[in-house]
């Protein structure tokens, strides 16, 4: 994002969406959108208590959209991005929202000098972002009050080779994991699927019509490197189809 006279410029990526600036007429990025959009409803309806945190808030959209549905909880949206928590407090305000700029492998909240505990802790897609997602799960859930419950979600098929961004694939099973060592277990699930966009998939433009524009050639330049890597890739294809799946859980003990 660019920064000029103090108003934020958001340009759309496979790391961010921002709802406000997206083109009504691109089709991909609506659906992607709607994608997003589902998931923190889904969340919404299963929240416990009334102090709630939504780590890798992004541009604040989601945490904005259970605060408005929530009145009587206290929600807290935390980024790494300074850029996108501008953003989020210039287009998503609310009475029980604010947000701050963290990090979720090592955030802690203080009010009043003391430390702060949460009954909900929420991180969508964010796992699959960082270098050692156990570390970053065993550490947010110390974050929990006691019956405190943990919604988040991950890409259960292969996104490593297409997003830049993306440093972990993960299945059904090795998501579990992550929670399960701190002797959390799912209950309610969500699962979705998006088909996949092919096009533009090989463009070299460098304007992007469509967030998927390009993903193709990262798929190349990956296989190439990690040419064992296909193995998972062919699998999934093969059993789930030419798609995406996402899977949203809440873990509790």
């Amino acid at each position: 994002m660019d920064l000029q006279q103090d108003k934020i410029i958001a340009k759309h990526s496979l790391e961010r969406i921002y709802p406000k600036q997206l083109n009504q007429d691109e089709k991909s990025d609506n659906e992607v959108l709607t994608i997003h959009l589902a998931r923190y409803q889904f969340a919404s309806q299963q929240l416990m208590g009334t102090q709630i945190l939504d780590i890798a808030c992004g541009c604040g959209y989601g945490t904005a959209l259970m605060a408005e549905a929530h009145p009587d909880k206290q929600f807290i949206g935390v980024d790494l991005d300074p850029c996108a928590v501008k953003y989020a407090r210039d287009h998503y305000q609310g009475n029980n929202l604010r947000y701050e700029c963290g990090n979720g492998m090592d955030f802690t909240c203080e009010l009043k000098g003391e430390a702060h505990s949460f009954d909900t802790i929420i991180s969508l897609e964010t796992i699959e972002h960082v270098a050692e997602p156990k570390k970053m799960v065993t550490h947010l859930l110390t974050q929990l009050r006691e019956k405190g419950v943990m919604i988040a979600s991950v890409p259960t098929t292969p996104t490593v080779d297409g997003n830049p961004h993306h440093l972990h694939d993960f299945t059904v099973s090795s998501f579990y994991r992550l929670f399960s060592a701190a002797n959390y277990r799912p209950a309610e699930t969500f699962e979705q699927i998006q088909y996949w966009e092919f096009t533009g998939l090989f463009s070299k433009k460098e304007s992007k019509e469509n967030r998927s524009q390009g993903v193709g050639r990262n798929i190349i330049n990956h296989y190439l490197k990690k040419p064992s890597a296909l193995f998972f890739r062919v699998y999934s294809i093969v059993t789930k189809g030419l798609n995406n799946r996402y899977l949203t859980a809440v873990f509790s003990q």
